[in-house]
């Protein structure tokens, strides 16, 4: 018997996502925040709860994270244990199922036993859900801190890398984002008065910044913190912009940051298309030319599969645009769902 809903979750290290679907109309809603579990990962299991407010009836719980490489944890074992107790306290009487790289869902103690088969695993749930929707295409979801590139060939998920370190190594995951991302782990230099200026290597200001500057996100949208401790205002994030090659807005003009903030976009698309076009020549002959973008940062990924010659289509065309946003966490929901409603796991 189904429950009245079924909760999808995907816990990072720096933000948390729901995904709720009502079991019986299939409506799917997200709620986000940012949670930094390095500063104070005790309160975790009170921020799911107050993130699942109580309004539903013993819920049932698909599980998916990236929190275990957070390093207030000596070891992913230690960080998956700590995720699932924290669910396991913060829900006694739900259903709770964790996802794994090789699409299947377990119980905690499963979980807890074979915890490298469930870190890391959320791009695996979304890739499983758009391949059963297109055959061939390149997943390319771009979150607040990174990105992933998986392919998808025959209507099956085609990806090299199990681990994040063998996904870096295949281009699958690039270690970059739309928010969190500091700007000196993109560019050495940048434009300034018409030649090149290297940039400091402090932490001044991040990706964040540069899109709250071009336009591409709001205030709102900017959840992470701000390196200097100040607001989110397009001038707050031209003033960080500035202090990246040591000057300020007395000294800067609105052009000058914007052709850093220029050549920063431009430089983070080029490291995605990278990863794209590495993961493409694996592929060969079989290398798709239609890219699915996803994620916060769905306009980098527009413009990092554009830039690598695939067309695109937004995910949020499927799922809408709160469900392609948090696309892992609804995944894990939808397929928890489908899998309940077949009565398998």
């Amino acid at each position: 018997m189904l429950s009245d809903a079924i909760l999808g979750w995907d816990v990072g290290g720096a933000n948390i996502k729901m995904a709720r679907i009502d079991a019986e109309s299939r409506r799917v809603t997200v709620v986000e925040r940012a949670f930094p579990l390095w500063r104070e990962f005790d309160r975790l299991p009170s921020v799911l709860a107050s993130l699942e407010g109580g309004a539903w009836h013993r819920p049932v719980m698909a599980v998916t994270m990236t929190a275990e490489l957070a390093d207030c944890f000596a070891t992913k074992r230690e960080g998956v244990a700590f995720v699932v107790g924290a669910f396991e306290a913060a829900f006694p009487a739900s259903t709770l199922w964790i996802y794994g790289v090789d699409g299947r869902f377990r119980s905690a103690e499963e979980a807890r036993q074979q915890p490298i088969d469930v870190a890391a695993a959320n791009w695996m749930a979304t890739a499983t859900l758009v391949a059963r929707a297109t055959s061939d295409a390149l997943l390319i979801d771009v979150g607040s801190t990174t990105t992933d590139i998986i392919p998808i060939v025959r209507g099956r998920v085609a990806a090299e890398g199990r681990t994040d370190p063998a996904r870096l190594r295949s281009g699958e995951l690039v270690y970059t984002g739309c928010l969190r991302t500091p700007i000196c782990a993109i560019v050495r230099s940048a434009p300034l008065g018409g030649v090149w200026c290297r940039v400091a290597a402090e932490h001044f200001a991040v990706a964040a910044d540069v899109y709250r500057w071009l336009g591409p996100i709001g205030e709102d949208d900017y959840t992470c913190d701000t390196p200097d401790g100040r607001g989110r205002s397009r001038s707050d994030a031209g003033a960080r912009l500035a202090r990246m090659v040591c000057a300020d807005r007395e000294t800067l003009g609105d052009a000058d940051v914007t052709a850093i903030a220029d050549h920063v976009a431009l430089a983070q698309a080029r490291q995605i298309a990278h990863g794209i076009r590495q993961v493409m020549r694996r592929l060969g002959a079989a290398q798709p030319r239609l890219a699915i973008v996803a994620g916060s940062g769905v306009f980098l990924a527009r413009a990092a599969a554009e830039s690598a010659g695939l067309t695109t289509r937004d995910l949020s065309a499927e799922l809408g645009v709160d469900a392609a946003r948090a696309a892992p966490a609804a995944a894990v929901a939808l397929l928890l769902l489908e899998l309940m409603s077949t009565g398998r796991r």
